[in-house]
């Protein structure tokens, strides 16, 4: 691993923060929102992601793969961190999840972990890219915090400055896994698309309109984007669950 990565696992052994409440709570209020199905299912769902993403990009090292929705509420950061989780915790890879919803950041609430600068503001002010990464625990999973401002963040689209920054991350993990903001909230998301290697459009069942969702993959294809392909979140299964089971 290279040093940005080795000097966060130096950090850790001295800073070894404790799993609070608030995880396993926001775990369970999240899945009460969402009604999203049971841990293993979930996890099942993921991991097929995982196969999926693999089998399109076989010959990508050190992949960013970057999770997207229309609107805001279609669970794109859910299904982002879960993929995230896996990736990390089931498959053992070095994942960085990067939070670049500016609107709504939520993922450091949900590892409980505290921050004083966003990456955003890391690129802006010029300061070394560790700074910016917070590892969870002892595990394989790292998180890059976005910073909670409204306020227009040009540097997202300059190359000169942005690149750099990922180009310094991207190589100290296998996984880089951006959640952002909903393409109709603000051009953040698009501005991110033609730096990743993949984008996932995640929709909600039976809300998100067909047409807004072609002219989703339109844009995100009109920018360069390399569309890997749309998960369905929140699906709701009006066939009882023993029909299910009979017919398989």
């Amino acid at each position: 691993m290279g040093k940005i990565y080795n000097a966060l696992v130096e950090a850790s052994k001295t800073r070894k923060p404790e799993r609070s409440d608030t995880f396993a709570h926001a775990v369970q209020e999240e899945r009460d929102t969402i009604h999203s199905p049971p841990l293993p299912s979930l996890e099942r769902g993921m991991l097929l992601l995982y196969q999926r993403m693999e089998a399109l990009l076989p010959n990508v090292d050190n992949k960013v793969i970057q999770f997207i929705g229309s609107k805001q509420g279609e669970g794109a950061s859910t299904i982002a961190r879960e993929f995230a989780k896996t990736a990390a915790f089931s498959i053992g890879k070095q994942v960085l999840l990067i939070d670049a919803d500016r609107y709504h950041p939520s993922h450091h609430h949900f590892f409980g972990i505290q921050y004083n600068e966003g990456w955003q503001e890391i690129i802006r002010n010029k300061h070394p890219a560790e700074e910016a990464i917070h590892r969870f625990e002892d595990s394989n999973l790292f998180l890059c915090p976005s910073s909670n401002t409204t306020k227009f963040t040009p540097e997202l689209f300059d190359i000169a400055v942005t690149d750099p920054f990922l180009h310094a991350i991207r190589q100290q993990f296998d996984l880089l896994v951006i959640d952002s903001t909903p393409i109709t909230k603000s051009p953040d998301g698009l501005g991110i698309v033609p730096r990743t290697d993949g984008v996932i459009l995640v929709v909600e069942a039976e809300k998100t309109k067909w047409t807004v969702v072609e002219d989703t993959k339109q844009q995100i294809r009109n920018v360069g984007g390399n569309l890997l392909g749309m998960v369905l979140n929140k699906r709701n299964y009006h066939i009882p669950n023993f029909i299910y089971r009979f017919l398989g």
